[in-house]
Parts: C-alpha cells; sequence; structure tokens
C-alpha cells in the first residue's frame, strides 16, 4: 500500500468517526470530591436550617447519589396534552463541577472559605450565581441550569419536604395502596 493511499483512508476513517461521544466522554461524569465538600459548604445556607445538620448532609448525599444515577437520553413522561415524548438530557455534571468551582473562588475572593463567610455575603454571591445562570425560579426539577437551584428543586419538590410542610405523613411521591389515601395522615414524629 503506498503511503498517499493510506493516508486517505485514515483520513476518511476520521470523518466518520463519533468524535462528539468522544468528547462526552472526556466530561466528569461523577461530581469530584471537592466538588462535593463545597455542596456540604453550601447547603446549609440554601436549605431550611430547621431540619439540622445530619439531614441537610443526608439530603446533599441523596442529591449526590442522584447525580451518579442520571442517565442521558431516557424517556420521560410526556404529560396530558403533550403528545410529544422528551428524553433526558446531556448530565449536568460537567456543568455543576465548574459552577462549585467558580462559587468556591468566589468566596476565597471575598476573603476565605464558603462556610467562614457572612450569610449576606454568601447570600449576595449566591443570587450573583443564580443571575449569571439565568434562574429566575426554582425548577419543577433538577434541570442542570445551576447546581444550587438543582439542589433546591431536589428537596423543596421531593415528598419529604412536602411531609415536614404539612408536619404530616403524606408522602405525596409513594407508591401506597387506594386505602391509605382515604384517611386522614399521621403527623410527623
Amino acid at each position: 500500500m503506498q503511503r498517499r493511499t493510506l493516508l486517505q483512508w485514515v483520513a476518511s476513517c476520521a470523518a466518520v468517526l463519533p468524535f462528539q461521544r468522544l468528547r462526552l466522554l472526556a466530561q466528569p461524569r461523577e461530581l469530584t470530591p471537592d466538588a462535593i465538600a463545597m455542596l456540604h459548604e453550601i447547603s446549609p445556607t440554601v436549605l431550611p436550617a430547621s431540619l439540622g445538620a445530619e439531614r441537610v448532609r443526608a439530603t446533599v448525599d441523596k442529591f449526590v447519589q442522584w447525580t451518579r444515577g442520571y442517565r442521558e437520553g431516557v424517556a420521560m413522561t410526556h404529560g396530558y396534552g403533550h403528545p410529544r415524548l422528551q428524553k433526558t438530557g446531556a448530565s449536568p455534571v460537567a456543568g455543576y463541577v465548574s459552577q462549585l468551582a467558580a462559587l468556591d473562588a468566589d468566596a476565597r475572593a471575598k476573603g476565605g472559605r464558603w462556610s467562614s463567610l457572612g450569610l449576606e455575603t454568601r447570600r449576595t454571591l449566591l443570587d450573583a450565581a443564580l443571575t449569571k445562570a439565568s434562574v429566575r425560579a426554582l425548577p419543577p426539577r433538577p434541570m442542570g441550569q445551576h447546581v444550587v437551584a438543582d439542589l433546591m428543586a431536589f428537596y423543596f419538590r421531593s415528598s419529604e419536604a412536602n411531609d415536614v410542610c404539612y408536619s404530616a405523613m403524606i408522602q405525596r411521591e409513594v407508591c401506597r395502596p387506594i386505602a391509605v389515601t382515604i384517611r386522614r395522615p399521621e403527623p410527623l414524629r
């Protein structure tokens, strides 16, 4: 085989290869340990203090598990009146890592680690980050727009948050028999 023929063959093969997949494989699939630590530092600022430190930490751990279990291209419910089936988008983890790194850098620029800053300074930093990401309202579910908005949506749209809000074991997102749904929910303990 001549060298020119070999080079033409290699160039034609390269044109057919799925470089899009290679780019996607290069992105982080899981939150880094630094990103998880930063998420734990931010969470007391954005989640209710009434939960207590242990439950706030558990909520962040559940959110991290959700990011690990996220799958792209999975069919979602289309709902009544929406005939087109929608699928989940690309994993938001790469964006989360960069957003958490940016929040950490902003905190260091203000004089220290996130947890050492005053509450108003932390809120100002979060407000600027959410404004930059064009977050105007709490999303109905984690959508990948900003990690803080997604963490808040993950908790505030959950069955647990609904139960805490009404101080009752409603378990809105839990499958239960019809006989249970006609009784008054038991109070939280």
